[in-house]
């Protein structure tokens, strides 16, 4: 494995200057860089800033002087500054830390964009295999890098992988400096990097802290990440944030019903996944992937029991069914699809909708429309992604001009109307919660009567759903395809206070 490979490495490293002749100690570099008047912007911990060739040079030049400046590997990141006019895709910087230090190489200040002027004694470094460049897409830096300078770094590193390889969940520096990062090491990302510049002579405190903790973090990260050695604050919040079984079966209980119609049959796999990177309790607590595996499994099981969840044994043989092609590396006795109790949005659309969408006072056209399109909108929504899907279904049919225009136009009327809301993202739509509501409500006394003189079918009042607590039914139909578009997941909703101010938020 990547990790073991880097481990060895490492350790082969340390043995080689074990029997390597003694060299000045780390604190001495420190002492060197300041009398040689190498500028430092920093001092706890020590970070200096290299703006100009020469001074690139006599600090390198020192480097070289002590063989165990490093050992084995450094922390590693750039920056970019984003709105510069000339060359606007050129590394700004390159920041290289050790567990003691950090250096700021300017390295656009120092080259001007040019190749030929990067300091060649910083290009060895970063094109030496021995000395390995550790951080969060470190690759991806070191593509930047490629593309600017015109040269290809080796023995480059990139954490989020290792961290996949050990079963980690983490992905971000900020988590896994959260995980594995020393006490008191915080990285707070903040959209203010976007006005600042990398290139300035002068750099703000704010900047170099936050550019040289990039740095220190990757080495921190690295070094106790191949150990796992996590921090014994980030193992504890279980027990500093302490919640029963009960309450995490409930609160994912509502994370399933908010991100899933009832009635509707789902994949195992597609449950299991669903849970184990939604529910953010988890990453925390039970970090490693398998651990959070068996801990997913548990609680689907006994959400099984109380009768929350519904096991569907599928009858079809056919090997091409979603639950065949999505069986993966999960147990054989999970081989069967998930449902939430209750009464699919599609159904209560079928039947009641079009009465209840004229009782809230919608024309008979709106009406139609709306319950040709609800299903596709109960959860939030991006407003130009569902009028892409009205103008190319061709099952929707109560609009007389079927272009994007008119479409668009209907949309922004019934959110004037009140039948649509703007969700929590910027140009998102869905159906209104509340209507959402009155909609099951309605439909629970509504479905006990006649519709056009004929008794409702049990099949279309349940969607082959048992009331009750009953935990295993039997399904050999294929589910529906309704709410297969990928939703955002919790939203939190605000009607519309001044129609005045809709073409402003819609840009229509």
């Amino acid at each position: 494995k990547m990790y073991g490979h880097i481990q060895s490495h490492s350790a082969a490293v340390s043995t080689s200057r074990q029997n390597s002749p003694k060299q000045p100690k780390p604190h001495s570099l420190i002492v060197c860089l300041d009398e040689n008047e190498i500028p430092k912007v920093q001092v706890n911990p020590p970070v200096y800033q290299i703006a100009n060739a020469f001074t690139a040079n006599r600090c390198l030049s020192i480097l070289e002087r002590y063989p165990n400046w490093h050992t084995g590997h450094v922390g590693f990141d750039t920056e970019t500054t984003v709105y510069r006019r000339h060359n606007p895709q050129v590394v700004s910087m390159i920041q290289i830390a050790t567990r003691e230090l950090c250096f700021l190489f300017q390295v656009y200040k120092i080259t001007n964009g040019s190749a030929d002027k990067f300091p060649p004694l910083l290009k060895r470094i970063l094109t030496n295999q021995d000395i390995k460049k550790v951080g969060v897409n470190a690759s991806g830096d070191a593509g930047w890098i490629k593309k600017s300078y015109d040269f290809e770094m080796q023995g480059v590193i990139d954490l989020e992988k290792i961290a996949q390889e050990k079963g980690y969940a983490a992905r971000s520096l900020a988590e896994l400096t959260r995980m594995f990062g020393d006490a008191g090491l915080v990285l707070e990302k903040t959209k203010k990097i976007l006005k600042w510049n990398f290139d300035a002579a002068k750099l703000d405190s704010e900047i170099i802290r936050y550019t040289s903790s990039d740095a220190f973090a990757g080495i921190q990260v690295y070094e106790n990440l191949l150990i796992d050695r996590m921090n014994d604050v980030y193992l504890n919040y279980e027990k500093l944030h302490p919640l029963s079984v009960k309450e995490e079966d409930d609160e994912i209980y509502l994370l399933l019903i908010e991100g899933h119609q009832k009635g509707k049959d789902l994949g195992t796999k597609t449950i299991i996944n669903y849970i184990e990177n939604r529910y953010q309790r988890w990453t925390t607590t039970k970090p490693k992937t398998d651990v959070r595996r068996k801990a997913v499994l548990g609680v689907i099981d006994r959400l099984f029991e109380d009768g929350r969840l519904i096991k569907v044994i599928n009858d079809s043989s056919d090997s091409n069914s979603d639950e065949q092609t999505e069986k993966g590396n999960f147990p054989t006795d999970y081989d069967f699809k998930i449902r939430l109790p209750g009464v699919s949005i599609d159904t209560m659309l079928k039947v009641y909708g079009k009465k209840f969408f004229e009782l809230k006072g919608l024309s008979l056209q709106d009406s139609e429309f709306m319950v040709e399109i609800s299903s596709y909108c109960w959860k939030a929504i991006r407003k130009d992604s569902l009028a892409k899907i009205i103008v190319n279904n061709g099952k929707i049919t109560s609009l007389s001009r079927k272009n994007r225009e008119v479409v668009m136009n209907k949309l922004n009327e019934l959110n004037r109307k009140g039948a649509l809301m703007s969700g929590e993202k910027w140009n998102t739509l869905l159906l209104h919660p509340d209507w959402l509501k009155e909609l099951e409500d309605g439909y629970e006394e509504f479905k006990l009567t006649y519709v056009e003189d004929k008794p409702l079918k049990e099949d279309d009042l349940n969607d082959k759903s048992p009331e009750g607590n009953a935990s295993t039914v039997k399904n050999s139909e294929p589910e529906g395809n309704a709410s297969a578009s990928p939703y955002q997941n919790k939203q939190s909703f605000e009607p519309w206070k001044d129609v005045s101010e809709f073409n402003s938020v819609w840009g229509d």
